[in-house]
């Protein structure tokens, strides 16, 4: 078992290195158009969260379990989103508040309360195992944190942050992954087990709170890592009181957050322009081949998740204005139909995609064509 759990901590430290590449990689423009964001988050109020209450989790019915298998055929049409149902684990609370309203508050570079979210950072300890550094039990804001993550919803688009394309306004993710690795670490210190998983269960709402816009594939990553830290630690947990039911569940949780690694980043990298952008004396344009084209269009149109929806939008910014006119006039028309769409989120996107030169975004200079003629009513 020691063997078992060495191996399972082993796959959390490469896993979060899995992360880190993926976002420094597929997802560079947006990184660094985020970190050059300055619109500022709504005010901080006094905002007080709703009352609220925590359900049971749902009991646990062994012959209704299932191991997704994420490697069969099927699964290419599925979601990325856990296929275990995470009630089973960590219900969502019953608050009526938007969590986002006061985690917007810390997001960078200016949010209201960011110097109390950077003061909080500096207050870190180092954590147990590979947890990496976290808050102490009693921090006042880890404390201030806990009823948020009691409400049943967080929303923060477009009613806090904007849809602006590359420069979208992300929440401050480090701050809410402390937050939860907190918790964890307060769990594994405490010696009663319902103790411990009233904090593993709340780092997994949290998990499950950022998950749930399915907005901006880097906040659905920290999301995803929210849970994988707690749910290894309820696993850890029930083997020890020998609870099998609950590691069981607990397993299965752990060994789905993998699988939605990998294939997220194999979608990010099947579609993204990046490597196709060339740089020349005359500046920066775009070879991109008619089949990766298909493949981005039918992401943008076809995706189950909204996150790719919407992070596929921004190539199509990038053929819009860089591509064959055939190219730009294909973008163009998948633009328009998506911006007509029902989607709040991805038509957002869209018309920020379709109307907004992405010279601003990348490095250097970029060669740009007159974009073709409108063919249809936009909205």
């Amino acid at each position: 078992m020691n063997k078992t759990l060495t191996q399972s901590k082993s796959l959390r430290v490469l896993a979060a290195a899995a992360l880190v590449l993926l976002l420094a990689g597929v997802l560079g423009v947006r990184l660094a158009a985020w970190a050059r964001a300055s619109t500022p988050p709504a005010a901080a109020a006094s905002a007080v969260p709703a009352p609220a209450t925590v359900p049971e989790a749902r009991p646990i019915a062994i012959a209704a379990l299932q191991l997704p298998c994420w490697t069969c055929p099927g699964s290419k049409e599925w979601p990325l989103r856990f296929r275990t149902d995470l009630d089973l684990l960590a219900p969502l609370g019953t608050g009526t508040s938007n969590a986002a309203a006061w985690f917007k508050d810390f997001a960078k570079p200016n949010g209201p309360r960011l110097a109390e979210a950077e003061a909080a950072m500096a207050r870190r300890v180092q954590g147990p195992g590979e947890l990496g550094e976290v808050l102490p039990g009693t921090d006042p804001l880890l404390l201030e944190a806990e009823p948020w993550c009691d409400q049943a919803t967080m929303r923060f688009y477009p009613n806090f942050f904007p849809i602006k394309g590359y420069a979208t306004q992300i929440p401050n993710l480090m701050l809410q992954l402390t937050f939860a690795r907190s918790w964890v670490a307060r769990g594994m210190a405490a010696s009663d087990p319902a103790k411990a998983m009233e904090d593993f269960r709340r780092a997994i709402r949290l998990g499950r709170l950022l998950r749930q816009e399915d907005t901006t594939v880097i906040q659905d990553l920290v999301g995803l890592s929210c849970i994988r830290d707690a749910a290894l630690a309820v696993y850890e947990l029930a083997v020890k009181d020998g609870n099998a039911q609950l590691a069981l569940v607990a397993g299965i949780v752990v060994g789905e957050v993998a699988p939605q690694q990998l294939i997220g980043g194999q979608r990010l990298t099947k579609t993204d322009l990046l490597p196709d952008v060339k740089r020349g004396a005359g500046g920066a344009t775009l070879e991109l081949a008619e089949a990766k084209l298909a493949d981005i269009v039918s992401a943008a149109t076809g995706s189950p998740d909204r996150r790719f929806r919407a992070e596929t939008t921004l190539e199509l910014n990038l053929v819009r204005f860089l591509g064959t006119p055939s190219q730009r006039e294909k973008a163009s028309s998948v633009l328009d139909q998506l911006a007509a769409g029902s989607d709040p989120v991805v038509a957002a996107m869209a018309v920020w995609s379709r109307d907004t030169n992405p010279a601003g975004y990348l490095d250097g200079p970029l060669t740009l064509l007159p974009p073709p003629a409108p063919k249809s009513k936009r909205p």
